[in-house]
């Protein structure tokens, strides 16, 4: 899993595209398995090291999931150098209504074709 992020990156979850759009539709076997989320320490100009997340995932109807919001809020936590506020007592819980606009894009109206992972190596 950690051969599709750049060599200093710590693989953290492993992602299978799935074959529709909603969070119940089966896995796309047919798709290459890739990280997901990603850690990485940077450093800057001013030779400050930094601590890096990166998660593929987050689309407004992804966060309606309580694991990747704790996901997140974990990493924010490990960013800040804060590991001992990492809790799973913590609320991630919303706070008032959320429900997202369903997202996505009409791939035919805009002349897009999506292409497999392989394509872009």
């Amino acid at each position: 899993m950690g051969a599709a992020v750049p060599g200093s990156c710590t693989a953290l979850a492993p992602g299978q595209p799935p074959t529709g759009r909603t969070r119940d539709d089966p896995s796309d076997t047919e798709e290459e398995p890739l990280p997901v989320a990603w850690t990485d320490t940077r450093t800057g100009s001013k030779g400050k090291t930094a601590r890096v997340f990166h998660t593929t995932m987050g689309s407004a109807g992804d966060l309606q999931c309580a694991d990747l919001r704790r996901m997140v809020v974990n990493a924010a936590y490990w960013c800040l150098h804060l590991e001992k506020e990492i809790s799973t007592e913590r609320s991630v819980n919303c706070v008032g209504p959320y429900d997202p606009l369903p997202s996505g894009f009409d791939y035919e109206k805009f002349g897009a074709i999506p292409k497999p992972v392989s394509a872009y190596r």
